[in-house]
């Protein structure tokens, strides 16, 4: 089985500020939910890679805002520059 987690930074107009992020992975079908005395290890593993894979996104997502970020601030100081001369 597997899960994906999309991320999607937007402008308030709802076109895309940055380019979506997306994780897919593996996580325990239905079928490894044998029993109770199985069920508190198999949902670990469920939660330890749903976290992992939301962390890593979330990096990734981050890292693409930041860079967006900076090329703006980088083309107003050049616009800036240009208006002054």
């Amino acid at each position: 089985m597997k899960m994906r987690i999309s991320v999607s930074i937007e402008n308030e107009d709802e076109s895309a500020f940055t380019e979506s992020t997306t994780r897919e992975f593996s996580i325990p079908g239905v079928e490894a939910f044998t029993g109770p005395e199985v069920f508190d290890q198999v949902f670990e593993q469920y939660e330890r890679e749903a976290l992992e894979a939301r962390n890593d996104v979330m990096k990734e997502a981050t890292e693409k805002y930041v860079s967006e970020v900076g090329k703006k601030k980088r083309s107003r100081r050049q616009s800036d520059k240009q208006e002054n001369c």
